[in-house]
């Protein structure tokens, strides 16, 4: 099963971790493609990353994209109905492929906007994704999957990335979402 892991510096980030710690998603029937770029929003996928997904064809997308397009300018909803835009071409590209959507994670200091801000509006852009998407269920083709895993220790000093021992963790966790689709 091929796999692409689709997102923002948080998937750059984990992929030097894991070179750098000697790491491999890749597993038997399980064949890992990372691509992430720092500041990626989805519209930003929408228009660059679309051609990769084409060439790659993969029987599971996982989207870990949203944080950067919170901002004081955008709304939950206009997140949502981004990422939702992003879904339908992904569908339509890749008719059998699962799409696994991702939770957005906190931040400490978010750019341009109060941590408080960016996290309300983080909540509500993922339980606005659980509602429309829903958990994991055999057969289903698009779902929403949560990283449990955000506690402060495990942020970087810059407020914004995951340090190494919250790289293992995101590593972890997305290996779980995947397995769920074998």
């Amino acid at each position: 099963m091929k796999a692409l892991v689709l997102g923002h510096s948080f998937v750059r980030r984990l992929r030097d971790w894991m070179r750098d710690n000697d790491r491999e998603m890749s597993r038997g029937s399980l064949d890992v493609h990372l691509h992430g770029v720092g500041g990626r929003t989805v519209r930003q996928v929408y228009d660059l990353d679309l051609k990769r997904v084409e060439r790659i064809h993969p029987d599971v997308i996982l989207l870990q994209l949203g944080g950067n397009d919170i901002s004081s300018c955008t709304s939950a909803s206009d997140v949502l109905v981004r990422l939702e835009r992003l879904i339908t071409v992904l569908r339509q590209k890749c008719p059998d492929s699962t799409i696994i959507v991702a939770s957005i994670f906190c931040r400490r200091r978010p750019r341009g906007l109060s941590s408080r801000s960016y996290d309300r509006k983080k909540k509500r852009v993922n339980k606005f994704l659980l509602r429309k998407f829903g958990a994991f269920e055999q057969g289903k083709k698009v779902f929403f999957f949560s990283h449990r895993f955000f506690k402060e220790k495990y942020f970087h000093r810059d407020g914004v990335h995951l340090n190494n021992s919250g790289n293992r963790r995101f590593f972890h966790s997305i290996l779980s979402a995947l397995r769920l689709t074998l």
